[in-house]
């Protein structure tokens, strides 16, 4: 699958916001990944999922 990179400004308005962002960007915390949401039959659903949605929004 293609991917495609870009940049795209986030503007952020309200101040808790900003804050559990930082946090989140700061911690060390390492979660592991659930190992279900990442199986190939999942992948492939989310793949079918976007591709329904992208194919949507072409015709709108």
């Amino acid at each position: 699958m293609a991917t495609v990179s870009f940049d795209k400004n986030i503007v952020i308005k309200e101040p808790e916001a900003v804050e559990k962002l930082v946090e989140a960007l700061s911690s060390k915390d390492v979660k592991p990944v659930n190992k279900k949401f990442a199986s190939a039959e999942a992948m492939a659903k989310g793949e079918e999922v976007l591709k329904r949605c992208l194919s949507l929004s072409k015709n709108s």
